[in-house]
């Protein structure tokens, strides 16, 4: 069997415990593309697992990845529009980090040829995120109010970028002067350090009477917050846990508000699922990536042999949008 190269984590630990082996090159099922893979996207996901703090569902790839760029070298017998030669951009289960890795053709998106798998890599799994959390989950309007944590991180950062190009008003946290500056060049009206100042009380004096909708990455240390910010019929989506524990909040607020809390997570969806995901993606962004009307921040691209440093980067929130290790 022919083999590859790869990377991954068998034991838990820091950036320090990935290594790099060989493992045999993937065969594509029936309803399978295999792809040779040219760039991967680094997500907080890949360094969740990496430090053994993400449960893989049964069966999934142990190999990191959920996400990459590249050229689709075989079809499986029940594959159809989807030809050997066509690049594309792909949500995996995992198996990103190596140089072959087979998807659900469902889940894949061919991408124009102009396209390196750079930019490929650093757009699906982070704007199928942030689409879903904003507008499938929180329904957000032209017009509302949207408080966007993470703003320099891959995905707060696109959602801001969609939220813009909607006309929805954006408030923005960020901890460091640098991010906050490039948001302000982006044309973000509001954007707040939250090292120097509580971003609730610097909500409050921008929009006294609340907000609409919450792009949550923290979790439990700002939900009581959160919880009082929110306005009539507020919407607020848990898209991450950079905070732990569990929290004490006002549920008369939320009942007499008629609150919604709601958390997302791609990787568990079902492949049925999963699909449509893709499908809301490639209509409704797609063009307009294409046409360069929205243009993803990429913060580094990385040889695969630095993929401990792009670990290390994410993990110290260096970043200003998207890490890609190129193949």
């Amino acid at each position: 069997m022919p083999t590859m190269s790869i990377c991954h984590a068998p034991e838990p630990g820091g950036p320090d415990a990935l290594r790099f082996g060989r493992a045999e090159r993937p065969c594509p099922a029936a309803h399978e593309v295999l792809i040779r893979v040219g760039a991967v996207g680094v997500n907080r996901l890949d360094a969740m697992q990496r430090a053994g703090q993400y449960p893989l569902p049964t069966g999934t790839n142990p190999v990191l990845g959920v996400e990459c760029g590249g050229t689709v070298v075989e079809a499986g017998a029940e594959v159809d529009g989807i030809a050997p030669g066509t690049r594309v951009a792909a949500l995996l289960p995992g198996g990103g980090y190596a140089e072959y890795a087979v998807a659900d053709h469902r889940h894949v998106v061919a991408v124009p040829t102009d396209w390196g798998d750079v930019r490929a890599a650093s757009v699906i799994e982070t704007f199928c995120t942030a689409h879903e959390t904003l507008f499938e989950l929180s329904r957000l309007l032209p017009g509302e109010r949207v408080l966007i944590h993470a703003g320099g991180s891959a995905v707060g950062s696109t959602a801001i970028l969609m939220a813009k190009s909607i006309g929805a008003e954006i408030v923005a946290t960020v901890g460091r002067e640098d991010k906050a500056r490039r948001l302000r060049e982006w044309g973000v009206p509001h954007v707040v350090n939250y090292r120097d100042v509580d971003f609730a009380d610097a909500l409050r004096e921008i929009h006294p009477d609340g907000i609409d909708v919450v792009e949550d990455f923290i979790g439990p240390a700002y939900l009581a917050r959160h919880v009082s910010l929110l306005r009539w019929r507020g919407r607020l989506a848990f898209v991450g846990l950079l905070s732990s524990g569990f929290c004490q909040i006002d549920v008369a607020a939320v009942l007499l508000k008629m609150l919604q809390l709601r958390g997302f997570t791609l990787r568990p969806h079902s492949a049925v699922e999963k699909a449509a995901v893709v499908e809301r993606f490639r209509r409704r962004w797609l063009p307009e990536l294409i046409a360069g009307r929205i243009t993803p921040a990429v913060h580094a691209v990385l040889p695969f042999d630095k993929a401990a440093e792009a670990h290390r980067m994410l993990e110290h929130a260096d970043n200003f949008g998207k890490i890609v290790l190129r193949i």
